[in-house]
């Protein structure tokens, strides 16, 4: 069973780096809708859950419902994307608030999984995605 979960995680990690550029490119120069809902598809992509209910819960419900601490990190980054977005589009509050609970996700996974396992997968997620820049640092 472990190396199903491993796979299913690589996947999602290649599934987000494949979403890594069409994300950008909706930031940059499309209507804040827009940019909305490519989050939303890569969490469904990603994760196989949907974006907008995972946010309605705090972060360690959250984090607990993940096996592995790759997914939390893919979950942060979908969530800190949410805040480049906001910013972009002038919404600084919402974007402060993403940013503060993309955080709180990063913490919570260090606390469930451990720091080591959850540097792993910082390190496994830039990597698949090809993003040359730290998510979080903390």
């Amino acid at each position: 069973m472990p190396v199903l979960r491993h796979a299913f995680v690589l996947q999602a990690v290649r599934e987000l780096g494949r979403f890594t550029s069409a994300l950008s490119r909706a930031r940059e120069g499309s209507s804040l809708e827009t940019g909305l809902q490519a989050i939303r598809e890569a969490c469904v992509a990603t994760l196989g859950m949907e974006f907008d209910t995972l946010t309605r819960f705090d972060a360690a419900s959250v984090v607990g419902l993940f096996s592995h601490p790759e997914q939390a990190r893919i979950f942060a980054r979908l969530v800190d994307e949410q805040a480049r977005l906001f910013v972009s589009h002038g919404q600084l509050h919402a974007a402060l608030d993403d940013s503060v609970y993309a955080g709180q996700l990063l913490a919570c996974s260090r606390q469930r999984f451990g720091v080591p396992r959850d540097a792993r997968a910082a390190e496994t997620l830039q990597l698949e995605a090809g993003d040359p820049a730290p998510l979080v640092q903390g």
